[in-house]
């Protein structure tokens, strides 16, 4: 094994660090699991809110309305206080996590408080057909808490917090799901995200926030183009700016080596222009199976090159 390693590291195949890495295996020597402890903390963080919104929402008449306030203020203010206890405060650079569970403290703590807010509302209903304004507080103390604690976490999910307060007002309006003024609306806030990650950038502020802008922005204005291209008035023009958007993805992909925005632009361009096409003329059903069988060979083969391609470099 080790000699075969030797070999496969001499010709290049594999890297210093991997062969390095397939080592250490083959010896029964430690190896890093810091990505599978982190996975399993976010998941057990999310399980664990899951079913407290659940037991709020099933049994807070027999346990009490007190009670459950109590309970779920202080786990809030608990976690916001070991964060403040063990955080480095605010600096417009990036900040070295403190130990493996600070950023899930975080996590646990603000969707405690969401979970807070709703249960308020639920019980109480300070805010009465206006609820939706309980989304723009959490956005904002999201946002907060991640810029003050440096978590990226919680700036996920800020982000998302704010494009679902923005979704609820716009379907107050009356306004069906996908329709222009929701899409409108999507549009304005992908792009919104997009220049807000860009400018703290070029400002020099939390740099290392702007993956996280990307992605979300570039899913958001993609997701919105995409289920423009169905409609019969504009469909053309939501696909030449789908078109435009999923090229400027790729081109970032290629400058920053980054596989998943060059995905982002191959898979949304694909659904977009299969509707396009299948909305343009009239398919039988042995065209539109062949075009399936065709067409997905085709991605599945070029996504593999590329993926290839992106490894290597």
């Amino acid at each position: 094994m080790q000699k075969a390693l030797n070999d496969l590291e001499s010709s290049e195949i594999l890297s210093r660090e991997q062969a390095a890495l397939l080592r250490r295996i083959y010896g029964r020597e430690l190896f890093s699991v810091h990505w599978e402890l982190r996975l399993l903390l976010y998941g057990g963080i999310l399980i664990l809110t899951a079913g407290l919104g659940l037991l709020v929402a099933e049994h807070f008449a027999s346990i009490g309305h007190l009670t459950l306030l109590a309970a779920i203020a202080l786990g809030c203010v608990a976690c916001f206080a070991y964060c403040l206890r063990h955080g480095g405060g605010f600096s417009p650079e990036s900040l070295a996590t403190p130990d493996a569970a600070y950023d899930y403290v975080l996590l646990l703590g603000c969707l405690l408080l969401g979970t807070l807010q709703g249960y308020l509302e639920l019980r109480y209903q300070f805010l009465d057909q206006y609820w939706n304004w309980w989304l723009l507080a959490s956005a904002l103390i999201y946002l907060l808490c991640a810029h003050y604690f440096d978590n990226r976490l919680a700036l996920s999910l800020g982000l998302s917090t704010l494009g679902a307060w923005l979704g609820v007002k716009t379907s107050h309006l009356g306004t069906g799901l996908w329709d222009g003024a929701l899409r409108d609306s999507a549009l304005f806030f992908g792009a919104l995200v997009i220049a807000a990650g860009a400018a703290q950038t070029r400002l020099g502020w939390k740099r290392h926030f702007l993956p996280v802008h990307l992605h979300l922005g570039v899913n958001v204005l993609l997701t919105a183009l995409v289920a423009g291209v169905g409609s019969r008035a504009a469909g053309s023009a939501y696909l030449a700016g789908l078109l435009l958007t999923g090229s400027g993805s790729a081109f970032y992909a290629l400058r920053e080596r980054s596989f998943a925005f060059l995905l982002y632009a191959v898979l949304y361009g694909y659904v977009g222009i299969t509707i396009f096409m299948l909305d343009l003329g009239h398919w039988s059903s042995e065209g539109i199976i062949f075009y399936f069988l065709v067409s997905a060979v085709t991605l599945l083969t070029a996504l593999v090159a590329l993926h290839r391609r992106f490894g290597s470099a």
